[in-house]
């Protein structure tokens, strides 16, 4: 997976903890009919955790967004 270099140890904790919940909610027998290895098992429970977490957890404002509110508060202030 080409993000590895992107999460936090414990970030990758909780988005397998939450890719195991949502696969075991799907149904453990579809997912293992496609998945050939133990490395290709990670990776789709990582993947779906991150699904599931973006699905149904609090959304968090864009950095960028939040950045650019307060340069427009701080010129239109003086």
């Amino acid at each position: 997976m080409g993000r590895d270099e992107d999460v936090r140890p414990r970030d990758e904790v909780v988005y397998l903890a939450a890719g195991l919940a949502d696969l075991v909610m799907g149904g453990v027998r579809d997912a293992t009919r496609r998945l050939p290895g133990l490395m290709a098992v990670r990776e789709e429970l990582r993947a779906r955790g991150e699904l599931a977490l973006k699905r149904s957890g609090p959304s968090s404002e864009a950095h960028m967004e939040v950045l650019a509110r307060r340069v427009a508060e701080r010129n239109s202030h003086g």
